[in-house]
């Protein structure tokens, strides 16, 4: 059996060049040298995301997504804002997260610990 390499995550989407600069300012991360359509996180240690083109518009609630971490609840919610002004909607707060949904309807969440 062969080992992973690496991993990287995709997001369907409609298009890629309007979804990336909102993931770029989320994230933090930057245009991957190799790939137009693909962000790297520039310190190298989160995994690459990739945007892929599909015609069909979400319909249901995404089986899998991105769970991006905070010192604490402050930090997420400064964050919170900054993404709502670039687009996202704010869902609701729960325990020790913000249920987010980014321009294109993908669901994320922006956590701190408890």
């Amino acid at each position: 059996m062969s080992s992973v390499v690496r991993i990287e995550v995709c997001i369907d989407c409609a298009d890629p060049e309007e979804l990336i600069p909102f993931w770029m300012a989320a994230l933090g991360y930057v245009r991957d040298p190799r790939d137009a359509r693909g962000l790297v996180d520039p310190d190298g240690v989160q995994p690459p995301l990739w945007f892929q083109r599909v015609p069909e518009p979400k319909t249901v609630k995404n089986r899998l997504h991105i769970d991006a971490y905070f010192n604490d609840e402050a930090a997420a919610v400064r964050r919170r804002d900054e993404l709502v002004a670039l687009g996202a909607t704010a869902v609701g707060r729960f325990e020790d997260f913000w249920l987010m949904s980014d321009p294109a309807g993908n669901e994320f969440c922006l956590c701190w610990p408890i």
